[in-house]
């Protein structure tokens, strides 16, 4: 367990430095994360456009080993506790964030591309400005958004249910129309499923 923590307490002191540093690398860019990661290499920038970076695709972008992550969107919003952002920097990936979506438009895959604090510049012109993330303002932005999770829940069900309201008619009068799949599902059970953090 001590070796743990004195892991995390370097890769926490390499992310409180890197807001500062200056990284270059050539831009690999994709607004799907899972996309990205399979032909992103070690040195390389990632340029995404995935608000609240999930657990799962920050532990599929840490293993590509960027070395740095630029993100379009904010990477923890507030709007509920997401740990995905934090293992980017505890894993000491400089992160700059909420750049902009034009930034997918105007940058070019595998351009090099310079982050300088809170600007990423091409060719020594500044293309995007952000946020330069480290360990200490995601912690903040975490805890934050563990205070705003009742709101935001009692927000969810607020939804849910008038969406429940608004669309009963297709639950309860006749049947649904299906996409056609392919296949044919008459007697057949189908499990739907969504990927997490421990799907290996």
């Amino acid at each position: 367990m001590r070796r743990r923590r004195s892991t995390i307490g370097r890769a926490a002191a390499a992310a409180v430095h890197d807001s500062a540093a200056v990284v270059v690398g050539r831009a690999r860019v994709d607004r799907r994360t899972k996309a990205l990661v399979k032909r992103l290499t070690p040195g390389d920038i990632a340029v995404i456009d995935h608000l609240d970076l999930d657990r799962v695709a920050a532990e599929t972008l840490v293993a590509a080993g960027p070395c740095a992550v630029v993100n379009a969107s904010a990477s923890l919003s507030g709007a509920y506790p997401n740990v995905g952002p934090l293992l980017v920097a505890a894993a000491g990936i400089p992160l700059l964030d909420g750049v902009g979506a034009t930034v997918l438009e105007r940058l070019e895959d595998g351009e090099i591309v310079s982050l300088v604090g809170d600007d990423l510049l091409v060719g020594g012109e500044v293309l995007a400005t952000g946020q330069r993330q480290t360990l200490a303002s995601l912690e903040a932005a975490y805890e934050e958004a563990e205070r705003n999770v009742g709101p935001a829940l009692e927000k969810f069900v607020e939804n849910t249910v008038a969406f429940i309201e608004k669309e009963a008619h297709l639950f309860t009068r006749g049947r649904l129309a299906v996409p056609d799949l392919g296949l044919d599902l008459r007697g057949r059970h189908v499990l739907i499923v969504v990927r997490g953090h421990d799907y290996r």
